[in-house]
């Protein structure tokens, strides 16, 4: 069975008793404490120690960070010790992060953020001025993880267990209502589908009656018209406006001219064969404000409004 993997980070040589003590207390609630210590670190010959540190880290669950007096050891990459890079790293890899700050440094960085820009500050509980340049920027950007001082290691201990047991509580209560939750995904989700369902529905519906409505319209009036000058009887084509007309004149060959009268005419479809051209004027009166073809006209009016001519050449021009 898996086990929650905590990794303990902090200098080594100052806190080891420290270590040492979180490490067992870690191993009797049945987690694995990841110490290098303890052999908790695979490492490599192809990188440096550090970085094996690194990456072990990243595989945890739960990172335990104790900042004590002491710097430690420089890092290879930065200015920062080891158990910075190691903090950040653990924010950084979005893991749950848990900061304890011996209670002398963390009073005294209260002193160093009023007096860091005189120049003329010195510490004297740690041994890096660093140490608390590094905490000040933990409390100002670190907002989601747990920063507390301490004195004694039962005091990490009983942070840590009240900690764990929150973590543990807020598991059970996600189970016990993850049936109930999930109930609710599946309800909202067939109502999602059922409601793509009826908009697919009605989109199909609006462009079938739009089809409907044009072709019912067209075949009767302007298409019926047009189909017959054109010699087009049994030829269907579906044109709601002038628009759509216009794109099937260009198909077929035709040319949109410019009409003679712009307040009589809508449109002057021309186009040039062998022997003759052929021209088609639809007027303004079958065209609505919207360019929508009148539904209203009487079948004598609308044949009006359509207008069909041929004029033939002179048969000087004709080439025999």
């Amino acid at each position: 069975m898996a086990v929650p993997r905590v990794f303990i980070s902090s200098t080594f040589y100052d806190l080891k008793q420290v270590r040492n003590n979180i490490g067992d207390f870690i191993k009797g609630l049945g987690y694995e404490p990841v110490m290098h210590e303890r052999s908790g670190v695979a490492y490599s010959q192809i990188t440096p120690l550090e970085n094996d540190c690194y990456h072990e880290l990243a595989s945890c669950d739960i990172v335990v960070c104790i900042i004590g007096n002491h710097f430690g050891s420089k890092a290879l990459e930065n200015d920062l010790s080891i158990t910075m890079n190691e903090i950040q790293t653990a924010i950084k890899n979005k893991k749950k992060v848990y900061i304890f700050i011996s209670n002398d440094v963390y009073t005294e960085n209260r002193t160093y953020l009023l007096n860091k820009d005189s120049g003329s500050f010195k510490s004297a509980y740690t041994d890096d001025i660093r140490i608390h340049e590094f905490i000040a920027e933990l409390n100002a950007t670190v907002k989601n993880h747990v920063i507390i001082p301490f004195e004694t290691t039962v005091q990490i201990i009983d942070t840590l267990k009240s900690q764990f047991a929150g973590l543990l509580q807020n598991l059970l209560q996600r189970e016990a209502s993850m049936t109930e939750a999930k109930t609710a995904y599946d309800l909202q989700q067939s109502a999602d589908k059922m409601k793509a369902m009826i908009d697919d529905f009605e989109q199909q519906k609006e462009e079938f009656f739009c089809k409907f409505n044009s072709a019912v319209f067209l075949n009767n009036r302007v298409a019926y018209t047009i189909k017959t000058f054109l010699g087009m009887k049994n030829s269907s084509f579906f044109a709601p406006n002038v628009e759509a007309l216009d794109e099937f004149m260009l198909l077929v060959g035709f040319s949109i001219a410019d009409v003679d009268d712009i307040f009589e005419d809508k449109r002057k479809y021309v186009q040039k064969r062998y022997d003759r051209f052929i021209t088609i004027i639809l007027k303004q009166s079958v065209v609505n404000e919207d360019n929508s073809f009148s539904r209203s006209l009487n079948r004598e009016d609308f044949e009006k409004g359509v207008i069909y001519k041929e004029e033939y050449k002179n048969e000087d021009d004709l080439p025999f």
